[in-house]
C-alpha cells in the first residue's frame, strides 16, 4: 500500500512497513496528565536505548490507517520476550509502533531486545518505579492513536489479532474496543479459553473483566488518567473503571486476541492478594465518584471469588 509521506523500510514487520523521516510535533497542554515525549531524560541509571526513532525513522498515523502502539514492559523476562516480541512484528497490520519500557534487567532481556531493535521503535532500559510508572512511562514516549499494553510473557495469539481489533471498533461506532484470551502453560500450550460475551457496567463492578493485552485504548484516554502507582496488581482495575466511566461501554470482540501465560502472578498466592487489592480499587473509584459504597457488599463479593479460586485451584481447574 502506497501512502503520502511514508515509505516501506522492510516489507518483513508490522513496524517497518510505514515509516517516515518526518519527526512528530509535540506539543503538550500542561493541564494535561500526559506529557509526550519523543525520548526519554537521561537516567543516570541507564543501561541502554535504541530503536528506529534513535536513527531517524518515526511513526505517524495516515488516513485510513490509524497508528496504534503496543507497549511492552518488562522486568528480567528473556525467557519469553522474544515469542512477545515476534507475534508483534508478525502482525498483518501496516502501521504499528513498538515501544519496549525494560526496569533495568540484569538476565539477557537486553540481548534480546537489541536482536530486534532494527524493527523495535523505541526502547530504553533503566529503573522504575514498578509496572504501573513503566506502562505510563510507555504511554508518554508512545504517539500512536490508539495504545495497547502487551506484557512480556505475554503474545499476540494470530496475526490478525490488531487489526480485527480496529475493524471491530470501526464497524461498532464504539471508542474504544477489547478481545479475549487464550491461557498457555509455560511450555505455550493452550490450557484454556476465554468464552466471548457482552459484559456490563455491574460486571465491571463486581470484577475486573478488562484485560491490557486485549484491548485498545484511544490515546486521548491517557489526558485525564494515567495506571495508578499505589496499586502492585489492580492497576489495570482502576484504570479501566475510570476508562468505561469516561468512554462508555467498549465493543466487545468475540475474538481470541491473546495468550494470557499461567506462569507467575496469576497462579501464586499473590492471586489472593490481588483480589484484595481489586476491593481497595472500587473501593476508591465509588468514593471518589461519590457513588454509594457499602463494605459487606463488597467484602461478600470478596469471599465468593475467593472461594470460586479455591474451588478451581482444588480442581486444577483455572478461575475467571
Amino acid at each position: 500500500m502506497c501512502v503520502f509521506n511514508a515509505f516501506c523500510l522492510n516489507p518483513e514487520y508490522s513496524t517497518t512497513r510505514m515509516v517516515t523521516k518526518e519527526q512528530p510535533r509535540i506539543e503538550n497542554d500542561p493541564s494535561s496528565k500526559l506529557q509526550t515525549q519523543l525520548f526519554l531524560p537521561a537516567h543516570s541509571e541507564r543501561q541502554g536505548e535504541g530503536g528506529l526513532r534513535t536513527k531517524g525513522y518515526f511513526k505517524k498515523s495516515f488516513d485510513g490507517s490509524p497508528l496504534v502502539s503496543v507497549i511492552t514492559v518488562v522486568f528480567n523476562g528473556h525467557k519469553y520476550l522474544e515469542q512477545t516480541i515476534q507475534s508483534v512484528l508478525n502482525q498483518s497490520y501496516g502501521n504499528i509502533e513498538y515501544v519496549i519500557v525494560d526496569g533495568g534487567s540484569t538476565d539477557g532481556t537486553l540481548d534480546v531486545i537489541r536482536k530486534y531493535e532494527h524493527a523495535i521503535d523505541y526502547w530504553v532500559s533503566e529503573p522504575d518505579a514498578g509496572i504501573s510508572d513503566a506502562m505510563n512511562k510507555g504511554v508518554r514516549i508512545s504517539h500512536g492513536g490508539y495504545i495497547m499494553h502487551l506484557h512480556s510473557d505475554d503474545s499476540l495469539c494470530r496475526r490478525e489479532a490488531i487489526e480485527v481489533l480496529l475493524e471491530k471498533l470501526s464497524s461498532s461506532k464504539r471508542n474504544w474496543a477489547t478481545g479475549f484470551y487464550k491461557y498457555i502453560d509455560s511450555d505455550s500450550n493452550v490450557v484454556k479459553t476465554d468464552k466471548p460475551r457482552e459484559y456490563s457496567c455491574f460486571d465491571m463492578l463486581l470484577r475486573n473483566i478488562i484485560r491490557h493485552q486485549t484491548t485498545l485504548v484511544p490515546r486521548r484516554v491517557f489526558e485525564q488518567v494515567q495506571f495508578d502507582t499505589r496499586f502492585k496488581y489492580a492497576m489495570d482495575y482502576r484504570f479501566f473503571l475510570e476508562v468505561w466511566e469516561i468512554m462508555g461501554e467498549p465493543f466487545f470482540a468475540p475474538e481470541h486476541i491473546t495468550f494470557f501465560r499461567l506462569d507467575g502472578r496469576s497462579l501464586s498466592s499473590n492471586f489472593y492478594a490481588s483480589i484484595a487489592d481489586e476491593m481497595y480499587a472500587r473501593k476508591l473509584f465509588r468514593i471518589e465518584k461519590r457513588q454509594r459504597y457499602w463494605l459487606p457488599f463488597d467484602y461478600g463479593i470478596y469471599f465468593l471469588r475467593l472461594l470460586k479460586i479455591f474451588f478451581y485451584h482444588s480442581r486444577g481447574s483455572i478461575a475467571r
